[in-house]
């Protein structure tokens, strides 16, 4: 009796371990698939604005197809461009113009905008309602708050475990950028608190036109997490954030380059552990500063590519040189000099059209 006791046992066993097998897959796929939906569309949400932010008219056809050109454009810069190699990809400059009319539909069918936070590499498209069916999906703009561009408080939610997952390790002085099809607007990070839910007094209205993020936390919660994090940042001029192209500095024959036709050169001075916008859809971190070498260490972020060329020991004087996916035109950076607590240099970067 007992030899068939334990076949009996061994068998239900194997069932039992099969059965939490297929249980464990079937949830393993459900949240690839939920991952990947995500990411597909807001690629596919950030695609369409930027054609309609130029009056283009989107197309699946032309997506799938710039795509398969971008996949090939991202393996030609793994395998890296030297700085006289031209990108296998050349599309002509679609840089977004300088101004841009407001829509007759004021949100074009829920779409607000884009939000971009250089530093964190964060960038997601925000449509209207903080819904679970919007949030699972885009950044949400909190109904009954203000849209960028008005006076007032704007309210952008998102998940904690999604799109706003790098909000733990947001820092005072960040630059948060909000492109909307009215124009974008720029805003610096002044506080960070935590909160209860019922808390709603974060999005009152204040004296300066500001934009306060919401997210779930702790981050790390198991389930439905009982507090709230939110980010205060309050809205700045385009001065402080994207300066005007300036004349050239004067070269030495280390740093002479070839000026083009149709290119813009931008005079930046940043300080250590910040960042700021040098020109549209190009960010520059610095990290760390080694005065002794004249080296740097930190970042540049590049959208709509949404890339990071980190620079490791990059050293001053010498050029950084780079493609955008989309238009395959150069862009140029280049550190001049260097101190204790800053640097500062050049961006060459094609012109951006008026129109």
């Amino acid at each position: 009796m007992t030899k068939p006791q334990t076949g009996t046992k061994n068998k239900s066993r194997r069932w039992i371990e099969n059965v939490l097998l297929l249980a464990g897959v079937i949830a393993l796929g459900i949240w690839i698939w939920s991952v990947a939906s995500n990411a597909v569309f807001q690629d596919w949400e950030s695609w369409v604005f930027d054609r309609e932010i130029r009056g283009e008219q989107p197309s699946i056809t032309e997506y799938a197809a710039q795509r398969s050109r971008s996949i090939a454009a991202n393996v030609c810069a793994w395998l890296g461009f030297t700085e006289t190699s031209e990108p296998s990809v050349c599309r002509p400059d679609i840089s977004p113009p300088a101004s841009r009319p407001v829509p007759q539909d004021n949100d074009k069918d829920g779409l607000v905008g884009r939000l971009t936070i250089p530093r964190l590499h964060l960038s997601a498209m925000v449509r209207e309602g903080a819904d679970e069916t919007t949030l699972d999906l885009a950044l949400g703009h909190i109904p009954g708050t203000a849209l960028p561009g008005q006076n007032g408080n704007i309210g952008v939610a998102g998940h904690r475990d999604t799109l706003f997952r790098g909000l733990q390790k947001i820092n005072k002085n960040d630059l948060i950028l909000f492109e909307t099809f009215a124009g974008d607007f720029a805003y610096r990070v002044e506080t960070t608190e935590i909160v209860r839910p019922q808390d709603v007094s974060v999005l009152n209205a204040r004296e300066h036109p500001e934009l306060t993020l919401v997210t779930c936390y702790p981050f790390r919660y198991v389930g439905s997490a009982p507090e709230r994090f939110i980010v205060e940042a309050r809205q700045v001029v385009r001065s402080q954030t994207e300066p005007e192209p300036t004349e050239a500095p004067r070269e030495t024959k280390r740093q002479a380059v070839e000026r083009k036709p149709g290119t813009t050169t931008v005079l930046f001075e940043l300080s250590k552990n910040h960042s700021r916008q040098l020109s549209h859809g190009i960010s520059l971190g610095l990290t760390g500063i080694d005065l002794a070498s004249s080296r740097v260490n930190g970042w540049i972020w590049i959208m709509p590519d949404r890339r990071t060329i980190w620079l490791r020991n990059q050293r001053a004087q010498k050029p950084v040189v780079f493609y955008g996916y989309l238009d395959g035109r150069r862009r140029e950076l280049v550190i001049t000099s260097v101190t204790k607590d800053s640097v500062t240099g050049y961006l060459i970067a094609p012109e951006v059209p008026s129109v």
